[in-house]
């Protein structure tokens, strides 16, 4: 009776203490939410948030849920239909386009944090969770419109279903392989044949859960992949029935492009994403970095169990086999590099967070470092605050101020204290330092908001042009911005086309004033805006 008394408060302890995680992984995701509805220090990124934003506006406007462009595209249109849905609800805005993005976010993090769960012990996971989270790659989709972050989510629900399934009754086990199915064909339908990658990647989980013989896991799989394919057959029947062969052309024509397959690509690709991979997971890579011997001797020395092949298909072979075929790929986007993001992050939960085992002496010296390079960025933010509105400097500058404390408090308590600080507290330390620079220095604008004066354009526009707005001449990025904030607008390919009746706005490019004013001198344009 003891005993069970004993196993059932540990139960409920643990049941509490994942309770508290994911409260607080709630909070840092509501954070990020939260610094959208500043509005005057936010606009949309070009060029592709502006795409997709403006893409999904389309799709909104005209109501054409399936095939709303005029051409043969070449995307699938769920890439766009979660921002649109979120702009017919909330209305044109900033936070509205990338509301689906932070949504997709965190519930790819609790299912990054329950997937750990299989393997770790809560804190472990948690670690790694809150180091997913300050990655400037995963931070930075968050608060993207696009369809990366619900990409991601997919590929996490795909593993989650696959490595819960393995222990689930056989009712469960139909509904988490129905779910795996659906996910995967769902991949395809956001983010066309690029899915394709983060699937193969994902064939040595499925080995080793030893499905690939299992005649049950494949009726359910393809069963949960007809029901996702549905909205895709629909979106293909309907660009088929407006544009044809050509309709469906576009998507494997697009496809090919992007992986264009040399040797001079292969050559250059690796590099670039092997850098890519490095900066943008930081600090991760610092964690990764001091236990690759012991890391190694785990992976391949020590005589491995059931859950920890699970975790080696997951941590290793999924990157593995991701960044390899990447590679090959002849166009080099850094965001590509997302899918395996969090299963490379998976392996910061192998750390050792007991006080006696780990010494984390390169974690200590790196607080020290990062107090350092805080307190240059908050001088370099001081030299620049006459540039800043006085809201975003201080709201940067601070929150920069407070990271380095936090930094120096970790490293000082490490190295001079008597009391040192836990392995936990220090990496909890600067992890919180990271996320608390990159929420402040994005919500008030100072980094990824780089179009706020062609948000501030379009709103003088709005308030002056009710009857419409011509766009001539405009670089193709600021083009597709002005698309998205203005309420009616209209690119304009020739100043011949324009007929001397039509009234309204005009916005050209500084460059063009002189031809503009002379041609459209004798007609019913209410107002010019160059720039």
């Amino acid at each position: 009776m003891q005993l069970i008394n004993k196993l059932s408060m540990r139960s409920l302890l643990k049941k509490n203490t994942i309770n508290v995680h994911i409260f607080l992984l709630s909070l840092l995701i509501f954070i990020v939410f939260i610094s959208f509805m500043w509005p005057d220090t936010q606009s949309l990124i070009a060029h592709d948030e502006g795409l997709y934003a403006r893409r999904a506006k389309l799709i909104s406007d005209s109501g054409d849920w399936l095939s709303p462009f005029a051409s043969p595209h070449h995307k699938t249109v769920g890439s766009y239909w979660a921002i649109a849905i979120s702009l017919k609800i909330f209305g044109i805005s900033d936070w509205a386009s990338r509301l689906p993005s932070v949504l997709a976010g965190y519930i790819a993090t609790l299912f990054f944090y329950f997937t750990s769960l299989r393997y770790f012990k809560p804190l472990n996971s948690l670690v790694a969770s809150l180091a997913l989270i300050t990655m400037p790659i995963y931070f930075q989709s968050l608060r993207t419109a696009g369809p990366d972050m619900i990409l991601i989510a997919l590929i996490m629900a795909q593993v989650y279903f696959l490595t819960s399934a393995k222990d689930a009754s056989r009712r469960v086990f139909r509904w988490k392989i129905l779910g795996f199915g659906a996910c995967v064909a769902m991949s395809f339908f956001v983010r066309s044949l690029a899915a394709l990658i983060p699937l193969a990647s994902l064939f040595p989980l499925i080995f080793v859960l030893q499905y690939m013989r299992s005649l049950r896991f494949w009726i359910w799989a393809i069963s949960g992949l007809f029901l996702g394919l549905i909205p895709l057959v629909f979106n293909l029947l309907s660009a088929f029935g407006d544009h044809g062969y050509s309709g469906l052309v576009a998507l494997v024509s697009f496809a090919s492009r992007k992986a264009d397959v040399t040797e001079w690509n292969l050559f250059s690709s690796l590099p670039f994403y092997s850098t890519r991979i490095v900066l943008l997971t930081f600090p991760a890579f610092v964690f990764l970095l001091p236990r690759m011997q012991s890391f190694s001797k785990r992976i391949f020395f020590a005589k491995a169990c059931a859950l920890r092949t699970e975790l080696n298909a997951l941590t290793i072979l999924f990157p593995l086999i991701y960044i390899i075929v990447l590679s090959f790929i002849g166009t080099k986007h850094y965001h590509y590099l997302l899918p395996l993001v969090p299963l490379l992050a998976l392996n910061i939960a192998r750390m050792d967070l007991i006080f006696k085992r780990g010494t984390f002496k390169l974690e200590t010296s790196f607080a020290g470092v990062m107090f350092v390079l805080y307190m240059l960025s908050a001088c370099a933010l001081y030299f620049k605050r006459d540039d800043l509105l006085d809201a975003s400097f201080y709201t940067g500058f601070f929150a920069v101020i407070l990271s380095s404390i936090l930094c120096f408090y970790a490293f000082y308590s490490r190295v001079f204290s008597r009391r040192q600080l836990s392995p936990f507290a220090l990496i909890f330390a600067f992890l919180m330092a990271q996320y608390l620079t990159i929420s402040a220095l994005s919500a008030s604008g100072i980094i990824w908001s780089t179009n706020k004066e062609l948000k501030a354009l379009a709103s003088a526009v709005n308030g002056e042009c009710k009857s419409g707005v011509y766009l001539y001449g405009l670089p193709s990025k600021d083009e597709t911005i002005l698309q998205f904030y203005l309420d009616h607008s209209y690119v304009l390919p020739s100043l011949g086309g324009l007929s001397a009746e039509h009234g309204g706005c005009l916005v050209a490019v500084e460059s063009s004033k002189k031809q503009v004013l002379e041609v459209l001198s004798g007609h019913k344009i209410s107002n010019f805006y160059f720039r």
